[in-house]
C-alpha cells in the first residue's frame, strides 16, 4: 500500500454497424455486413494506440424443417493489431504489456451444415448431426520489429501466430425429452508460433491433433438436471504452444460431473 499511483485514460469511440438479410425464398436466404471492430488500450498504457477493425461478411443460409446450410465469407480489415503481454502467452514482457502490430488483414470461409438424422429412421427421439468447418488466413501488412516474443521481427506477409488454416467440428447426438448426449471430433491443422510465412520451422509449429469429447444428461426432476463429460476420451497427446518457458502439452483425458438447476 506504499507505492500507489493513479492512471487516467480518456477515450472515444464510435462503432457503427449495418447488417442486411434478403429473403429469397421461403427457405434460401442472402445475408451481408459491415461491423466497426474497437478494443480500448489497457489502463495507463501509453505506448500503444487502440485497437480498431472494419470486419466485413457476407454470405447465404438455407434451412428447411429439419436440416440448414451455411456459408459465410469475412473479411476482417485491422487498421491496428494490439497484441497483449498475458501470463499464458508469455512473450518476454510483463503482463499487461500491449503492442501494436499495425495493419493487418484476416479473412477466410466457414461453412455450418446441420440435420436431425431421425426423419430417415423414424424415430421417437432426435438425432442432431452437425458440421462446422472454418478456413482462416492472415497476413501483416507491413514490417517492423516488435518486442512481443509471438510477432518478434515481423515482414509484410507474415501470418498470424497460434491461427489454424483448417478447422474442423463434426458433432453426433441423441436427444429424449428427459435425456441426451452427444459425441463431438475436433480437428485443428498445424499452426505456427511466431510471425512468419511459407513452411513452419520445427521450433515453432505446433502439430495438426484430433480430439474427441464425449457428453450426456439425464433430467433426475423436474427442475434438476445432471450432467457429465470427458474431454479428449482417446488422451490424445499433442503440443499446444511453446510459451511461455517451453512446450505446454494439450488438456490430457478429463472427466466432469455437475448439476443444472433451473428455478
Amino acid at each position: 500500500g506504499a507505492s500507489l499511483s493513479t492512471r487516467e485514460n480518456s477515450l472515444t469511440a464510435v462503432t457503427p454497424a449495418f447488417g442486411i438479410v434478403y429473403d429469397v425464398t421461403d427457405q434460401l436466404a442472402i445475408l451481408g455486413g459491415v461491423y466497426r471492430g474497437f478494443a480500448p488500450p489497457s489502463p495507463g498504457n501509453s505506448n500503444s494506440s487502440e485497437e480498431e477493425s472494419t470486419n466485413w461478411e457476407g454470405g447465404f443460409r438455407w434451412a428447411n424443417s429439419a436440416a440448414t446450410i451455411e456459408a459465410i465469407g469475412f473479411f476482417n480489415d485491422y487498421q491496428n493489431l494490439l497484441g497483449t503481454c498475458t501470463a499464458s502467452t508469455g512473450g518476454r514482457c510483463a503482463i499487461g504489456d500491449q503492442f501494436d502490430g499495425g495493419e493487418v488483414d484476416v479473412y477466410g470461409l466457414e461453412l455450418v451444415t446441420t440435420v436431425d438424422a431421425a426423419q430417415w429412421l423414424e424415430t421417437s427421439f432426435s438425432l442432431p448431426l452437425s458440421a462446422t468447418y472454418t478456413l482462416t488466413q492472415s497476413e501483416f501488412k507491413s514490417d517492423f520489429s516488435s518486442g512481443y516474443e509471438p510477432w518478434g521481427t515481423v515482414n509484410r506477409g507474415d501470418e498470424l501466430p497460434f491461427v489454424a488454416d483448417h478447422q474442423l467440428l463434426l458433432t453426433a447426438g441423441i436427444e429424449d425429452t428427459r435425456w441426451g448426449g452427444e459425441i463431438a471430433m475436433f480437428y485443428q491443422s498445424e499452426r505456427r508460433t511466431s510471425a512468419g510465412q511459407g513452411a513452419i520451422a520445427l521450433a515453432d509449429s505446433l502439430d495438426a491433433h484430433t480430439v474427441f469429447d464425449i457428453s450426456a444428461y439425464i433430467q433426475v426432476m423436474e427442475n434438476v438436471k445432471i450432467r457429465g463429460k470427458v474431454e479428449n476420451i482417446f488422451d490424445e497427446e499433442y503440443i499446444a504452444s511453446h510459451q511461455p518457458a517451453g512446450l505446454r502439452p494439450g488438456l490430457p483425458r478429463t472427466f466432469w460431473v455437475g448439476i443444472d438447476l433451473s428455478l
